[in-house]
């Protein structure tokens, strides 16, 4: 998906059905990240989804990215990108945040090109993150449980 100026944020073009996870119950945060990011790197089979998986986990070691509505947005700039990658995954059994004691109700993963072009774009996306995914649509996404119905919902 490339983006330009003009371009409004359309989270729908980042997810497909095989982007999205319906998590099972057992996995924690750290494991959640790991999984959505070799889901994402499928789409860049030149990135080492270990070494993203650690830049990633690096820069969650500082300020948590979930907020209080449920949405938890790891995400990293990342060399060898020439665009934005993206993994969802909705937890119908929340996964808790230790560290910050919030529940984590879905994980919107995604990974931008580290390049100064989009900078911009990448806070874009996380503006447009924290936006859409309020309670009531965090709970619309709950209720489907399943991936293609996921990935359509998000495409609306």
């Amino acid at each position: 998906m490339a983006l330009n100026e003009q371009t409004k944020i359309n989270l729908g073009r980042l997810i497909t059905a095989q982007r999205v996870l319906v998590a099972p119950e057992g996995l924690d945060k750290d494991g959640l990240i790991e999984t959505l990011v070799r889901m994402a790197c499928r789409q860049c089979p030149r990135l080492d989804p270990a070494e993203v998986t650690a830049q990633v986990l690096e820069r969650e070691k500082g300020i948590s990215t979930t907020l209080d509505t449920g949405l938890a947005i790891p995400h990293a700039r990342v060399e060898g990108l020439d665009d934005f990658v993206a993994a969802l995954a909705v937890l119908p059994v929340p996964v808790t945040e230790e560290r910050h004691n919030k529940s984590i109700r879905v994980m919107f993963l995604f990974l931008s090109p580290d390049k100064p072009a989009f900078f911009q774009k990448h806070l874009q996306v996380l503006a447009a993150l924290a936006e859409t995914f309020q309670p009531g649509f965090i709970q619309e996404l709950l209720a489907l449980n399943d991936p293609q119905a996921v990935a359509e919902r998000l495409s609306r």
